[in-house]
């Protein structure tokens, strides 16, 4: 809040004109803020293929010892 509140008071001395240009400068960091959003994971993990044969899960699974029999 401190940064706030020394905005403030340099603001207070400052033109019409300087004002503007503060208000064009705010504006264009709201608008840069809104348009760069970090991806969500549920984004991201939708990017992820992975090339394996078919039955690579079965493979993976016996080869861990596991029972894959069906049934």
């Amino acid at each position: 809040m401190i940064t706030k509140k020394m905005i403030q008071e340099k603001i207070a001395d400052l033109t019409e004109e300087q004002l503007n240009q503060v208000y064009d400068m705010i504006e264009q960091l709201s608008r840069s803020e809104s348009t760069v959003k970090k991806p969500s994971l549920m984004s991201e993990l939708q990017k992820i293929s992975i090339d394996a044969p078919e039955d690579f899960s079965v493979k993976i699974a016996i080869n861990l010892g596991r029972d894959v029999s069906e049934g």
